[in-house]
């Protein structure tokens, strides 16, 4: 927090670190590659001598897809050392046309004046949007040691200068860049390794997206920090195994990790006994869980526990956590080793998020503005150093009153009389039909859990009618011959008999009659695996259309 920082305080901490510290990286046929935290720094180093030689300037902006390889993530950390701004956006997803992916980089690039973009091993072709003059890529040199000091000299940045841009989950066509300040992802860094105390013998395992938040603040940069092992495999690996995830757990004695919560569902229903078996599980050195990105289900929890805990899982280690790109990722967290702590509202159990860190102060206001006492839920407010100045662009947009540096988050919740935050759902998740208050997550949640259908599977949204808001249910159609489907019954009657099986427990469980049930082959998801709220609106009002 001084007047200025050398862009080197990322990366002294990983030159001075032992040899046997580093970055584990995990492919998809479970092979591992090791690369200390020594070499990353001269690799990092000897990239930002290559990328100052090809013109990289302090404060260029640099659309860079951070993959799960040492090149992307040693190229991140020299753009940060030559003071230059990443920007941190996706890679293509599975089975997406490349030249989509390409022509959503062109929007970009375009749409922000961005001067490089760095380009991974795995993607080729014509960048869109970005001469070939501008592309950079990590060459043989970032893997050589260099003779000598390999070091440039570093830019001195202030610590209110940007440090990377990070794109909001699903931004593609209407793309909100969250500027991060070197000041903020210091101090939410300290916050995050504070409390799950991290220290040189933790082990981190990820499977999280680079490219998110969630991944790179929390999975890659709190590990620099404290100099503690790092497990990485890419996204892919989990989503086709999940049991990768576990037996990489299990492997390297992992002490901490972090997840959505559809990620305890998919180990639960997915991984098999025989895998179980096979793998010889030993979780019982997990210790700290962070749960967040998504509404927490604590039945998601239990079934966790219960299925692993004969695998050493030790009960309680999973915390419900609060955070979000534009406070550049943790707001709130339970502490280490205490226990969960539930509140009952409007019959719905929401687990407690923990208390606000740090320097955070959270306040919930109602829709004009006045602060709401406890156990009233409204909208959630909050400040902190760690809050983005704004998006880019659009200096003003992160939130509220930029006077007082307030964010809007545009997530409901409520505090309880100890000032603990409880989040129950996002304002645009909930609608009010003939007086009552519903939500959206807790409708697909009931249909899921009540259908047996797998999670991430149904959308509950609200339509605008003559009468007022009514509510529309989006479920993901099961194949035939999968488990949900009804094998016995041909696809048209399977369908109608879905719809009805939907109708009738809305209608008995909430009270609530639905204008519609829509099926659909898929929900679209963001990158990070969220459901597209706007997407489905869309996709419904065309159909209805």
């Amino acid at each position: 927090s001084s007047s200025s920082t050398n862009a080197t305080t990322y990366g002294t901490s990983l030159a001075k670190a032992e040899a046997s510290r580093g970055i584990h990286l995990v492919d998809s046929r479970f092979e591992v590659r090791f690369h200390s935290y020594p070499e990353l720094f001269r690799r990092t180093m000897a990239l930002a001598r290559s990328f100052r030689e090809r013109g990289v300037q302090r404060g260029d902006g640099v659309l860079i897809p951070l993959s799960t390889d040492v090149d992307a993530i040693a190229s991140f950390l020299a753009l940060v050392v030559l003071g230059a701004v990443p920007f941190s956006v996706s890679l293509p997803l599975v089975g997406q046309d490349p030249e989509a992916h390409r022509r959503q980089i062109g929007r970009l690039a375009a749409t922000f004046d961005v001067r490089w973009w760095y380009l991974p091993k795995d993607l080729d072709g014509d960048p869109g949007g970005v001469s070939a003059d501008r592309v950079l890529r990590a060459g043989p040199e970032a893997a050589a040691e260099a003779a000598g000091d390999p070091s440039p000299e570093p830019a001195q940045v202030a610590p209110d200068d940007v440090v990377f841009v990070q794109f909001s989950s699903g931004s593609t066509s209407q793309p909100k860049g969250v500027r991060i300040t070197h000041r903020g992802l210091l101090y939410n860094l300290s916050l995050i390794v504070d409390n799950d105390r991290r220290s040189e013998a933790s082990v981190w395992v990820s499977w999280l997206p680079l490219y998110h938040d969630m991944g790179l603040v929390g999975g890659l940069l709190t590990n620099f920090v404290r100099r503690s092992t790092l497990v990485l495999m890419p996204p892919r690996c989990f989503i086709a195994r999940p049991v990768f995830w576990l037996d990489a757990i299990s492997r390297f004695r992992g002490t901490v990790t972090a997840i959505p919560n559809f990620a305890l569902d998919i180990c639960t229903q997915r991984i098999s006994e025989e895998q179980l078996r096979d793998s010889r599980l030993d979780l019982s050195s997990l210790r700290y869980v962070y749960n967040g990105s998504e509404p927490v289900r604590l039945a998601s929890i239990r079934r966790f526990e219960e299925r692993f805990g004969p695998f050493g899982f030790v009960p309680g280690s999973i915390y419900p956590v609060y955070g979000m790109a534009e406070a550049t990722l943790i707001v709130s967290a339970p502490a280490f080793g205490r226990p969960e702590t539930v509140h009952t509202i409007a019959g719905m159990e929401v687990p407690s998020v923990g208390y606000p860190l740090g320097d955070f102060q959270v306040e919930i206001r109602d829709e004009d503005g006045r602060r709401l006492e406890a156990g009233r839920v409204g909208e959630i407010h909050l400040r902190g150093t760690s809050v983005s100045p704004g998006y880019l662009g659009d200096p003003e947009g992160a939130g509220g009153s930029r006077g007082d540096r307030w964010l809007a988050t545009g997530d409901l919740g409520f505090l309880d009389a100890d000032g603990r935050l409880y989040v129950t759902g996002r304002k645009k998740d909930l609608f009010i039909v003939q007086g009552q208050n519903f939500y959206g997550h807790d409708i697909a949640a009931c249909v899921e859990e009540g259908l047996g259908l797998r999670p991430g599977t149904v959308h509950a949204f609200a339509v605008d009618g003559e009468g007022g808001e009514s509510v529309v249910v989006m479920v993901a159609m099961p194949r035939p011959g999968s488990r949900e489907a009804a094998e016995t019954e041909p696809r048209g009657a399977h369908a109608e008999r879905l719809r009805a099986d939907v109708y009738k427990l809305i209608l008995r469980e909430f009270g609530l009659a639905v204008r519609d049930v829509h099926l659909v082959q898929r929900l679209p998801k963001t990158t990070s695996g969220k459901i597209m709220r706007h997407e489905c609106l869309r996709m419904y009002r065309e159909r209805r259309a």
